[in-house]
This record gives structure tokens, sequence and C-alpha cells, in this order.
């Protein structure tokens, strides 16, 4: 039986290693059998993207080819790139809303701070009123205790002159004039002596 396509099997391998190839396959291919075919499908002068491909066989007359590619990924790289792109501009995002809870945070503290150092302030002034007080009070607390022990000084001296009076002879004294009130009369005595 007679295949009556004209495709053969050498010419499929040929085409074959003329696509993979290259162009050193080509130059050595001429269409004669023996010429230009090494058995294998691929000379050493490919290229990285020819060196990506696999041919599979799947059926007599037919020839499927996966391309896989050993280089970069573009759509992948550009889908992490899209991807990381999002990433960052969340991770930018939530870093700016958490500089912004900071500044807020950092602006109450500061306006607590303010506060506290007017409160700071206005005790430090009343404790410095207070001791104004305080020394006042002792100061008017040292005189009293000063004029009281002058007072009890002159109280001592005083009884101790009156002891002296009491204790030295008595002379005679003059009969005292009876006592006259304002309006010049003399009292009169009512009771029994």
């Amino acid at each position: 039986m007679q295949n009556d396509s004209p495709l053969t099997e050498n010419s499929l391998r040929k085409a074959l290693e003329k696509m993979g190839g290259g162009p050193a396959a080509v130059e050595a291919g001429d269409g004669a059998p023996g010429h230009g075919y090494r058995g294998h499908s691929a000379p050493r002068g490919r290229s990285a993207q020819q060196v990506g491909r696999r041919r599979r066989f799947s059926g007599d007359d037919t020839v499927v080819v996966e391309h896989q590619s050993l280089g970069r990924p573009t759509q992948k790289r550009a889908a992490n790139r899209v991807m990381a792109a999002s990433e960052a501009g969340q991770e930018q995002e939530r870093l700016k809303q958490s500089l912004q809870r900071e500044r807020r945070r950092v602006h109450d503290v500061e306006a607590e701070l303010a506060t506290l150092n007017k409160r700071i302030q206005a005790v430090n002034t009343q404790m410095t009123h207070l001791r104004l007080q305080v020394e006042e009070g002792r100061k008017a607390l040292q005189q009293r205790d000063e004029s009281i022990l002058r007072l009890r000084a002159e109280l001592h001296q005083a009884r101790e002159h009156q002891a002296r009076r009491a204790a030295s002879p008595t002379r005679a004294k003059p009969a005292a004039p009876a006592e006259v009130d304002d309006e010049g009369q003399k009292p009169v005595q009512w009771w029994v002596d």
C-alpha cells in the first residue's frame, strides 16, 4: 500500500530539522536522504527561543509543537509587577494612614502636655503663695512668742518689784484721801466695816 500524500517520513524529518535547527540545518539540507540528517533534531547553534520548543508526535501524520519558554516569563512578571505595585500601593496607603494616626496622636499628646504644663505652673504659683503665707505666719508666731516672752519677763520683774516692796519695812502712810468721783463728791459708805 502506497501513501498517496506527498509527505514522507524523510521529508517530515527534514522539515522538522529545518524548523528547529536554524540556519545551519537549512544550509546542510539539500533534499537527499543522507545529507543534513544527523539523527538529532537540534544542531548546536540554536537560539534561546528555539531551545524552548518541544516536539511531540501524536500520530502518524501530525506533529504537535508545544512551546515552553525557558527565558523570562513576561506575563508572569507583568502580573507579578501589577500585584507588587498593588501591594506596594496598599502598603503605602496603610503607612500613610499609620503616619496620620501617629501625627494625630503626637498632636493630642502635645496638647495634653501643654495643658499639664499650665496646671503645673498654676500649682507652682499656688505653692509659692502658700509658702509666703507660711513664712508670714512663722514670722507672726515668732513675734508673738517674743512678745509673750517679753511680757512674761516684765510680769516677772513686776512681781519681784512688788515682792521687794512687800518685804521692805512699811512706812506709815498718810491716810489716803477719800476717793472722789467725777463730780467731786465723796462716796457714801453704806456698809459696815
